[in-house]
């Protein structure tokens, strides 16, 4: 998976700021382009309204926007050298970003998270939720309090899906760059036996190193009667720099947060979030 051009929406927020600084590290890393895109809304809607009004409202906004992308590029250029475009336009933010990932060839989306909730932001109805649904290109989304330290670990929450193999090939060229190390994480609720769970594991590995060629890849199971319980963990471990998913895996992540873990989500404000996007049917290897 090539990335030469990353879309960094942004909303001047705190939280776009950050996830700005991390797509700029992405960006010199993997000597990629990025676009600063800023959508906004001028709601003004009453027929009354004479249309020169209308004109000049718009001019103001998007004369605004441009002054604080400016702004933007010219911090990101004073300490780095990547080449940074920028789009201003007045469109609602989630069509705006799937348009411009289609006619910019998008690569890589790096946008915000807001609040202090995580991934439990991204999946209740946040614009990140929906772009990542909706995106055809992968999406990383960047908590508040995350920093770019290098992606080191990477972590591919697997189901032993046939899809997981055509994921875990882009996740191998993104490693190669960064020199991570992956780790496959499965986690088993008690569905099968641990010998019959070590045995699918097994099955899951030969196929993979038929087809991913990649040195640095580990397999790892987690048992436990509660999947939710069993990520917490893991996060908390700090094992990973990068939790990595397919969409197809967003309901398995909405089970974490529908219960307790809505009262802390603390040890996810650190965790960035890379989704690939798989719409096609997937088979079940087991």
């Amino acid at each position: 998976m090539a990335i030469k051009t990353i879309l960094v929406p942004t909303d001047f927020s705190k939280t776009a700021a950050n996830a700005l600084n991390y797509a700029v590290k992405v960006a010199e890393k993997t000597k990629s382009k990025i676009i600063l895109l800023h959508a906004y809304q001028i709601d003004l809607y009453s027929p009354d309204l004479p249309v020169e009004y209308f004109n000049q409202i718009n001019s103001l906004t998007k004369g605004n926007s441009e002054k604080q992308l400016v702004s933007l590029i010219s911090k990101v250029k004073r300490s780095s050298k990547i080449i940074i475009d920028h789009i201003s336009i007045e469109y609602p933010t989630v069509g705006c970003i799937l348009e411009t990932i289609v006619k910019k060839k998008i690569d890589l989306v790096i946008m915000g998270t807001k609040g202090a909730s995580g991934i439990k932001e991204i999946f209740l109805g946040s614009v990140a939720g929906e772009v990542i649904e909706k995106a055809k290109c992968p999406v990383l989304a960047i908590p508040l309090k995350a920093s770019y330290t290098g992606l080191k670990r990477i972590t591919y929450a697997s189901d032993y899906h046939s899809s997981d193999i055509t994921i875990l090939k882009k996740l191998v060229e993104i490693a190669k760059i960064f020199k991570s190390k992956i780790n496959v994480l499965h986690i088993a609720v008690a569905e099968f036996t641990m010998d019959s769970e070590k045995d699918i594991l097994k099955t899951f590995i030969n196929k993979v190193d038929r087809k991913v060629e990649y040195n640095n890849l580990t397999f790892q199971i987690l048992y436990g009667k509660d999947e939710e319980k069993e990520i917490e963990k893991y996060l908390k471990s700090k094992t990973t720099d990068l939790l990595s998913i397919s969409t197809r895996k967003r309901t398995l992540l909405e089970k974490f947060l529908s219960k307790s873990i809505t009262k802390t989500l603390s040890y996810h404000t650190i965790i960035p979030l890379l989704a690939f996007h798989y719409k096609k049917s997937s088979v079940v290897f087991i």
